[in-house]
């Protein structure tokens, strides 16, 4: 059974917060790429060989592809929120921050993406 949707309440600290959290997962992801794509170019002895290890190499690059594509989703979300905000929170109404509606679908997958493997949901 899965647990219910979690409802996540945008403030400046639960944004940056969830943002941070996603950086590192997205770090978390590039490293172990790369560290999958490096040790298979090491077992790399003969040109034959490219044809078993070339798709998981191109697999790894399809992740770090992913990976930089999401950071720049990432940057794109907190330069919204920022120039909503002009970096600070006295001009959030309330402590609450208002996201456009293609900001919150980028923050909504990037949650989604990164939540997949744990089983949660959540709804913004």
């Amino acid at each position: 059974m899965r647990p219910p949707k979690k409802n996540l309440a945008i403030d400046t600290d639960s944004a940056l917060a969830l943002m941070q959290e996603i950086y590192h997962d997205i770090v978390e992801q590039k490293n172990t790429a790369t560290l999958i794509m490096k040790k298979m170019l090491s077992f790399m002895k003969e040109s034959e060989d490219m044809s078993v290890i070339g798709p998981v190499i191109k697999e790894q690059q399809k992740i770090l592809n992913e990976c930089t594509e999401k950071k720049l989703s990432l940057v794109k979300i907190q330069n919204t929120l920022i120039q909503k905000g002009g970096g600070s929170t006295d001009k959030f109404s309330g402590g609450k921050m208002t996201l456009t509606d293609e900001d919150r679908e980028l923050l909504e997958k990037l949650v989604g993406d990164n939540d997949n493997d744990k089983g949660q949901k959540y709804e913004l």
